[in-house]
Parts: C-alpha cells; structure tokens; sequence
C-alpha cells in the first residue's frame, strides 16, 4: 500500500508516522512545490511539482498516483483541500482513495463565515462573528458587542492578517487588509485542539485527542499538554455528526463560562497532530485500514492526561545540485 502525501512541506513527523503504519508493506511518497521541503528527503519517494494555482498541477499529481500505484492520498494544506475535494472521483478513477471529506464541508471549512453560519444554523456554541462593518458598527452603538474584538480574513490560514482591534481606527485598518475580512468576538478563555478521526466508512468519529495549547508560535501550537473532558468528547461528536467531515480533521475552540465554543475546523491533519500519536493515537493506522475497506472500532479517551507536547527544531541535510549558484 503506497501513500502520497501533497504539499507536504515541513511535516517530517507525519511522513514517518505513515512510514511506521506501512512498517515496510509500501512507500511513502511525498511532493512539494519547492525542492527545499525537508520532508521531500524524509520520504521513501518524491516529487517536485507545480504550484496548486498551476493548470498542469492536477495532471501532475494523477500522473504521479499511476505511476507510484498510489493507494490513498491526502494535503496538508487549507488551499489544496478544496482542490482535492472537487477532483475526488478523479484521484478514484485512477485507483486512489483520497483523505478528504465531502467537497460542501471542505468548502465550508475553509471559509470562516460559512463555518460561524452553519454553527449558528445548527445551535453549535461559536463566536459572534459579522461580516461587513455597517452591522457591526451598529452592534457596538446599540450596545451588544464591545471592543476589543479579533480580526482575520475569511479564508485566510496560517494566522496571517490576524489582529486583535481596539479602537475604531484599529476596527478599520482591520477591515482594509483583505477583501474577505471576519470580526469576532474576542475569546478570552482556555484555547483547546482536537484531533479527531471519522471513519471514512462509517461516519462515526472513532478517536479524538485533546490539548489545551500552552503556547503558539506561526499560527500552531509548539507547546501544549493532554487533558480528557467527557463533556468536551460530546460536543465534538455532536458536531460531527452534523457537519459531514470524513477522515482526520482539527477542530480548534474555546473555553467560555458557557461551555465550549467552536472557532475554526480544518478538515486534514492539524500541525499539532505529533502530540496525539506520540501519545498512542495513531490516525495512519486508521487510515490504512479504512483504505483495506476496514471500519475502525470505536475507542475514545485512548490516551493519558497531563502529558505535555515540546516541539523543538531539527534538520535535515540534503545535496541538491548547483542550488548555491541560483
């Protein structure tokens, strides 16, 4: 069984994590845009291809799943997931069972608005949020919301043009950075992750992981520590069984005097997932048997609190011809 990893990047972690489930029955294959992805060099194969944005770009990687005899694929990338949503059938035309939910709840997922509406449309606890200046101007004269607030374009990911306003100037300046620009209510409380994993053949959430995050650094926690809530498990659940994601996803929320509140859902493995497999989580697995048309059994909590993850930087050492000449 062979594994294509897309946009792959700087996640090392993940590219042995697979290699570890394969445990020599099939490669890892990984591609990015750029031939100084580490994670190029960490693979069993790779690939250096065209942007996503280029028209050769999907050819490309359906060559590459014929060639590698590609079992299952998957991005780790918010602007590729729509992509390999829209283009599903075409990866299981050529043999390829791609890790991506359904394309309504991708596009959803990556579009903030869209997420906060669906929340409120099914009465799932998230962040008041507006999307144009006039209705939140006359919220805050009439009282209903005040200052501070956060700001973050709709579609945005990696944390950039994220703010916190405020004053009104601030509140404007905000508004000005992109043309898709969000404000929500600025949450305060406890900022919590959770990996979770929903049978690609059952639709039932199996696993799920969650950390409260100790400290963020380019738009992901880099220290965060284990913690079990059967309260929280239900909401996740909950919402799962709405919302129509399949396979690995990363759901971020909040802690509030009401409970928790839902802020963000990216439907891939989120940067944080190294903490859940390290503590005996592992989604690869999962995976590979679902792509073996194996359901998973249910098994929730399957981890220990109080256990904090660390992430410190490495290297990887590579030759690559005439690059010190470019």
């Amino acid at each position: 069984m062979n594994v294509l990893i897309l946009s792959a990047g700087s996640r090392g972690k993940l590219v042995s994590y697979f290699q570890r489930a394969l445990a020599g029955r099939g490669n890892v294959v990984t591609t990015d845009s750029s031939e100084l992805a580490p994670t190029l060099y960490l693979a069993d194969r790779h690939y250096v291809v065209p942007r996503i944005t280029d028209p050769d770009y999907l050819p490309t990687i359906l060559d590459i799943c014929r060639r590698e005899s590609i079992d299952t694929c998957l991005s780790l990338i918010d602007p590729e997931l729509a992509l390999l949503a829209d283009h599903a059938d075409e990866f299981r035309a050529v043999g390829v069972t791609p890790m991506i939910s359904p394309a309504e709840a991708v596009h959803r997922g990556f579009n903030k608005w869209d997420m906060y509406r669906f929340c409120v449309d099914n009465g799932i606890p998230t962040p008041r949020t507006w999307a144009d200046a006039a209705t939140l101007r006359a919220d805050l004269e009439a009282g209903v919301v005040a200052l501070p607030l956060f700001a973050k374009p709709a579609t945005g990911s990696a944390s950039a043009n994220i703010r916190t306003v405020t004053d009104a100037d601030e509140l404007a300046e905000a508004w000005a950075l992109a043309p898709d620009m969000i404000v929500q209510e600025l949450m305060t409380g406890e900022a919590i992750d959770v990996d979770v994993y929903i049978d690609l053949i059952t639709g039932e959430v199996i696993s799920l992981f969650a950390k409260k995050k100790l400290r963020m650094r380019a738009g992901t926690a880099d220290k965060s520590v284990s913690f079990k809530d059967p309260a929280l498990d239900r909401f996740v659940i909950d919402f799962c069984r709405v919302a129509g994601f399949r396979g690995a996803i990363d759901i971020d929320l909040f802690v509030t005097d009401d409970g928790y509140s839902l802020l963000e859902v990216n439907p891939r493995f989120g940067g944080v997932y190294p903490h859940a497999y390290e503590c005996g989580v592992d989604f690869p697995s999962m995976l590979l048997r679902n792509v073996a048309g194996e359901a998973n059994e249910p098994n929730i909590g399957a981890y220990e609190e109080d256990w904090a993850m660390l992430a410190y930087e490495e290297v990887v050492m590579t030759h690559i011809e005439g690059l010190s000449r470019n």
